[in-house]
């Protein structure tokens, strides 16, 4: 399972210089992952890109991420939070004989808190509750992710430096563990025993994104998730088989094309 941790959006209300409508251009990295919070199997892959920027006053898209402005002032603003869920064969050992689990969408909205907001520095809240349904249209369950964020973004290079750490917490519907983490009777083998999980505290998080501008058309991009899934309600499941999971994602964006229509900038940041 895999949240927009590195590529989606949101805003922290601070006075920018004007930037683009609209920008295109393309990104190239890597990512490895555990196939699912909890697996000891991972996914490593390189990835490829379109980048697409539009800042228009209700709809955005930038960082690989959609945003639909629903409401905001100056310190509060209600929008769309957006993620999705990698599928896992039944190949994955942990899992073996079991059925697949197939590509989820989610999506919901995100209320966001700005805190404080001094030099380059900023701090703030957001509130994530997202309805999460797979490729056949069947409802998974709902999750929130609570988290508080610092941060630090400077001008460097013609571009941004930027940095966000997130520490937070991700709680999840009983329907949403059992489809990762249940055992029916039938799926039972030696050393997968019977179980069924319960709804509640899935995990605690930290995540850290830099970008750093090596000119004003290229940035390197990186970001490390690291979750403790130990003092969750589902510890105790025999499709847990690692209760550290870490991901890491490394790339560069290079910018081809810009609008020479431009509207009032705002500093922005990964979800």
């Amino acid at each position: 399972m895999l949240c927009l941790s590195f590529f989606a959006v949101q805003t922290v209300y601070a006075e920018e210089p004007e930037l683009p409508l609209w920008e295109l251009g393309v990104g190239g990295g890597g990512f490895s992952m555990p196939q699912y919070m909890g697996s000891d199997e991972r996914y490593n892959y390189p990835i490829a890109f379109p980048y697409i920027i539009y800042r228009g006053d209700f709809f955005r898209i930038d960082r690989g991420g959609i945003r639909g402005r629903l409401f905001d002032t100056d310190r509060i603003s209600l929008d769309l939070s957006f993620g999705f869920g990698l599928p896992v064969r039944n190949t994955n050992t942990a899992r073996s004989g079991m059925p697949a689990l197939r590509l989820t969408g989610q999506v919901g909205p995100q209320l966001n808190v700005y805190l404080a907001e001094y030099g380059n520095h900023s701090w703030s809240m957001h509130l994530p509750v997202r309805d999460a349904i797979n490729i056949r249209a069947d409802q998974v369950g709902w999750l929130t992710e609570p988290k508080l964020r610092y941060a630090y973004d400077r001008p460097m290079n013609d571009g941004r430096f930027r940095t966000r750490i997130d520490v937070g917490a991700m709680i999840v519907s009983r329907r949403f563990n059992d489809t990762y983490y249940s055992v029916d009777p039938a799926y039972v083998r030696t050393g997968r025993p019977a179980y069924q999980a319960g709804r509640g505290l899935h995990s605690i998080f930290a995540k850290l994104r830099v970008s750093y501008p090596i000119s004003r058309d290229i940035q390197l991009f990186s970001g490390v998730q690291v979750r403790d899934l130990g003092v969750g309600v589902v510890d105790n499941s025999p499709l847990v088989k690692s209760r550290t999971y870490t991901s890491v994602v490394g790339g560069l964006i290079w910018t081809l094309m810009r609008s020479d229509k431009s509207t009032r900038a705002e500093t922005e940041e990964e979800n």
